[in-house]
């Protein structure tokens, strides 16, 4: 230990200087890199972080524009009903996968967006249940119309049918009056088919025509009242994709619409 005591004591304190020297760098490049080390740890976390915020939020993009155009597609049902030639199968096309677009929103929504989604998917589905349940009435109708249109079609076909024959006889010379008078019958007994049905359509149209109207008129309410009630969804939606700008100019633009459509309408069915 003396030994080590004078070893040292005799080492010059030009070298002391140049190993403390040695050491304090050697301290600072180690301290340097520790520090860079740390701010590259920091900097990838918020680069992962932001990464991972960019993709939920292109994913919640996508989601709530597809959420959007299904909930256009279905609330475009609603004015489609009035015509009645607009079938089941017509429908369920424009329909499309609603159902699994809209659950596919709960997945990346918030809770408070979730329930605006749920709110307004129930009202649109009761709405349309009712809408569709009091069309049946209107499709009877249009069906029975139908149907007396397809006997007078083939009333007239069994009229030209004879006269044919009888033209054909005609032609032929033949003079059996027992034929003919037969085929007249025929002939008058198709005459009245047709008048008998022609009257029987009238009627239809005549039950039709104020159901009709009247059917399209709460088609159009409806439409409209499902439309004023889309802010509290679409604003929670805007919000959750930071487009959370004045939602009164929105809303107020939305309220203008409804009423220049149920102008537009209004006239129309006059």
């Amino acid at each position: 230990m003396k030994l080590l005591i004078c070893w040292i004591s005799q080492v010059p304190n030009v070298i002391w200087s140049a190993i403390i020297a040695s050491l304090l760098t050697f301290l600072g490049v180690m301290w340097t890199n520790k520090g860079n080390e740390r701010r590259q740890i920091s900097l990838l976390d918020h680069e992962k972080e932001k990464f991972q915020s960019e993709q939920k939020l292109a994913l919640k993009k996508e989601v709530f524009l597809n959420l959007a155009s299904s909930f256009a597609d279905v609330l475009g049902i609603i004015p489609n009903l009035m015509n009645l030639n607009f079938s089941e199968k017509d429908i369920k096309e424009q329909m499309g996968n609603h159902s699994g677009i809209v659950a596919k929103s709960y997945l990346v929504a918030k809770e408070n967006s979730v329930a605006e989604i749920l709110n307004y998917s129930s009202e649109v589905a009761e709405t349309l249940l009712n809408l569709m349940k009091d069309r049946i009435i209107l499709i009877d109708h249009k069906n029975a119309i139908e149907i007396y249109q397809s006997m007078i079609d083939s009333a007239n076909t069994e009229k030209n049918r004879i006269l044919s024959m009888m033209k054909e006889f005609n032609l032929q010379g033949r003079n059996d009056k027992v034929i003919f008078d037969y085929l007249d019958n025929s002939y008058k007994f198709q005459e009245d088919i047709i008048k008998s049905t022609m009257k029987s359509i009238e009627e239809q149209e005549l039950l039709l025509k104020p159901l009709h109207v009247n059917y399209s008129k709460k088609c159009i309410q409806e439409h409209c009242r499902l439309v004023s009630l889309l802010p509290p969804m679409t604003i929670a939606l805007r919000n959750e994709l930071n487009n959370n700008s004045d939602s009164e100019v929105f809303i107020n633009a939305l309220s203008v619409n409804v009423s220049r459509t149920n102008a537009a309408f209004g006239k129309l069915l006059e």
